[in-house]
C-alpha cells in the first residue's frame, strides 16, 4: 500500500508538470514569475563612525529579531494574554478557544489599545523626521517616548523603585531620569501583577459554579462522572447570559491607566 501510495503521487506530480507544459501561452504568461521582484532595500553603515561597517549591519539584524519580544513586552499585549488564559482555564474549554484564536484576539485587542500610542509616535516622531525636521538620534528618543509614557502609566512605584535598588542606582528625582533598563522590568511585573489580579477576579464565579456541582454530585453519589463536565454548560449559560465578553472587554480598556496626552 505504501508502495502504491509513493507511485500515485509521484504520478499526480508529473501529469501536474505535463498539464502545466499543455498551457496555451496566455496561462503561461500568468504563471510567468519574471515580473515579480522584492523591493529594493539597501542597508548602508553610517560614515565616519568609530563602529565597524560589519557590526554595524550585525546590529542591525539583531535588533529587527528583537522586534516581536519588544513589542509583546512594551504593550497591553501582557495583560491581554494573561487575562485570555485564566478566561480559556476557568470555562475549562481548551478546545473552543484554541491558541492561535487567542493569540489572534490578543493581537487585535492590543492593536485597538495601543493605538493611540502609535498616532502620537507618527505625529512627534515619524511626521517631523520625514519633513526631515529630525535627524535620526532625536527620531529614536521621539519614537520611544510615547512608549515610555505608556509603560509608565502602567508602572507601580513599588516596582520602579525595587529595581532601582537591585541595579545600586540613585534615586531618581522624576520619571524622566528613570533609565529604560528599570523602565521595562518594571512595567513587565506590574503588568503580570495586574493580570494575575484579573484572573482571580476572572475566577471566582466559575469556581462558584464548579463548588455547587461538585456538592450536588457527591449528594447524589455520582462520584463517577466528573464535575467539570457537567459545569461547563452552566458555565457557558452564565458566561453568555451576562454579556461576559462585553464585560472583561471593558474591563480590560477601562484598566488602562492613560498618559497626559491620551485622546479622552
Amino acid at each position: 500500500m505504501e508502495r502504491r501510495a509513493k507511485v500515485g503521487s509521484h504520478t499526480l506530480i508529473l501529469l501536474a508538470l505535463l498539464f502545466l507544459v499543455a498551457l496555451p501561452a496566455q496561462a503561461q504568461e500568468f504563471f510567468n514569475l519574471k515580473d515579480f521582484a522584492l523591493p529594493d532595500i539597501k542597508i548602508e553603515p553610517v560614515k565616519n563612525s568609530s563602529i565597524p561597517a560589519n557590526l554595524q549591519v550585525s546590529f542591525f539584524i539583531i535588533s529587527l529579531s528583537l522586534i516581536p519580544y519588544t513589542i509583546v513586552s512594551c504593550t497591553s499585549f501582557i495583560r491581554t494574554t494573561i487575562m485570555l488564559s485564566y478566561l480559556k482555564s476557568a470555562l475549562g474549554s481548551t478546545q473552543a478557544l484554541s491558541n492561535q484564536l487567542m493569540m489572534g484576539i490578543t493581537m487585535f485587542i492590543t492593536f485597538f489599545i495601543m493605538w493611540p500610542v502609535g498616532q502620537r509616535i507618527h505625529q512627534t516622531a515619524v511626521q517631523p523626521y520625514a519633513r526631515g525636521e529630525l535627524d535620526q538620534p532625536a527620531f529614536i528618543q521621539a519614537f520611544a517616548q510615547p512608549v515610555r509614557d505608556y509603560m509608565l502609566a502602567q508602572t507601580r512605584d513599588d516596582d520602579i523603585a525595587l529595581f532601582t535598588r537591585l541595579g545600586q542606582l540613585p534615586k531618581p528625582k522624576s520619571y524622566n531620569d528613570i533609565p529604560f533598563r528599570v523602565v521595562m522590568p518594571s512595567y513587565i511585573m506590574s503588568e503580570i501583577k495586574t493580570g494575575f489580579f484579573i484572573g482571580f477576579l476572572i475566577y471566582l464565579p466559575f469556581l462558584v459554579v464548579d463548588m455547587v456541582v461538585a456538592s450536588v454530585l457527591m449528594s447524589m453519589g455520582m462520584f463517577m462522572i466528573s464535575p467539570t463536565t457537567i459545569s461547563l454548560p452552566f458555565k457557558l449559560v452564565l458566561f453568555t447570559s451576562l454579556d461576559g465578553w462585553h464585560i472583561l472587554i471593558t474591563g480590560l480598556v477601562r484598566s488602562i491607566n492613560h498618559p497626559p496626552w491620551w485622546p479622552h
